[in-house]
C-alpha cells in the first residue's frame, strides 16, 4: 500500500505526528538490528550471485549448443548445394525387382 493512500483519510496533524514519529523511531530501530540487517543483506547478495552464475552458466552453454547446431546446418546446406551442383540431386536407392 502506497503512503499517499495510507494517510489519505488522516488529519494534516496525525498525519505529521506519524511521519515525526517514523523518524524519531527509525535510527533506533536501525541501530538495533543493524547487523542482522547486514548479515541477512549479505547472505541475500551471495544467494543472488549464485542465481545470476548458474544462469550464466546455462545461457553460455545454451549459446553453445545453439551454435554447435547452426555450423551441422550450415555443413549439411553446402553439402546439399555441392551435391545439386554436380548433378547428384539424391543418393541412390535400392531397388528390389522379385516378384
Amino acid at each position: 500500500m502506497e503512503f499517499e493512500a495510507l494517510f489519505l483519510g488522516l488529519e494534516p496533524v496525525t498525519a505529521l505526528a506519524v511521519g515525526v514519529g517514523v523518524l524519531v523511531l527509525a535510527p533506533l530501530v536501525g541501530m538495533a538490528t543493524k547487523s542482522e540487517l547486514a548479515d541477512s543483506a549479505r547472505e541475500t547478495a551471495k544467494k543472488t550471485l549464485v542465481v545470476v552464475f548458474e544462469a550464466f552458466d546455462k545461457a553460455q552453454s545454451a549459446v553453445a549448443e545453439a551454435g554447435e547446431s547452426l555450423q551441422d546446418l550450415v555443413a549439411e546446406a553446402k553439402a546439399e548445394r555441392t551435391a545439386s551442383q554436380n548433378g547428384a540431386s539424391a543418393p541412390p536407392q535400392e531397388v528390389n525387382l522379385s516378384d
